[in-house]
């Protein structure tokens, strides 16, 4: 962390910090706000669907839904963002200029696409593997990889037009429910096949 740290050292907020705090905290709190309503009514209706909710297998396909649902999410995040991108590419300000400079849509139109293909696999072919590794390599690398989260929590909080900055935390609630759900499905299931090993 130490190297990465003296790594993003480097790049400065080439902007003026200019969003407020508070505003910056209710944005967030809206985002925790709609995820944790979204998300238990997924769970609601998974228990209410399922004869017995306490069984393993309840508890699985609820875990795969959540997942699944986590990764549909961060694809329609990704879309809108892509939208928001286009719809300021001649937006002559100081973040769309450095945005430009990062590069297109090519990263959210990509990244839109696998997450469609994680959620796909989760809800309609059930199966974890893919969303797994899928969801395991976004958390790892967008918290390795300066310009990504750090970039984010260095820059994008203080800097980045508002807008921007919900849709970030949106992202962040899907990358962390999808890769949340998806690990403790993958250990659930595996502590269920060490059972009926022994």
């Amino acid at each position: 962390f130490f190297l990465i740290n003296k790594y993003f050292e480097r790049f400065n907020c080439t902007m003026e910090p200019s969003n407020d705090g508070g505003v910056v905290l209710s944005l967030f709190l809206m985002v925790a706000a709609i995820s944790y309503a979204l998300f238990s009514c997924i769970a609601l209706y998974e228990q209410s669907a399922a004869p017995t909710a306490a069984s393993k297998g309840a508890t699985l396909r609820l875990l795969r839904k959540l997942s699944g649902a986590a990764n549909l999410g961060n694809s329609l995040i990704h879309i809108l963002l892509t939208v928001y991108m286009k719809a300021n590419e001649t937006n002559l300000s100081q973040y769309w200029l450095e945005e430009r400079k990062l590069g297109g849509i090519e990263g959210p139109v990509g990244l839109a696409i696998l997450n469609l293909a994680a959620a796909i696999s989760a809800l309609l072919h059930n199966k974890m593997t893919f969303p797994l590794y899928w969801n395991v390599f976004v958390a790892c690398a967008g918290t390795l990889i300066p310009v990504v989260w750090l970039r984010f929590i260095k820059e994008g909080m203080a800097c980045w037009p508002y807008e921007v900055v919900f849709i970030w935390f949106w992202i962040f609630a899907m990358e962390l429910t999808a890769v949340s759900c998806s690990v403790t499905h993958f250990a659930i299931e595996r502590s269920g096949c060490k059972e009926k090993a022994t």
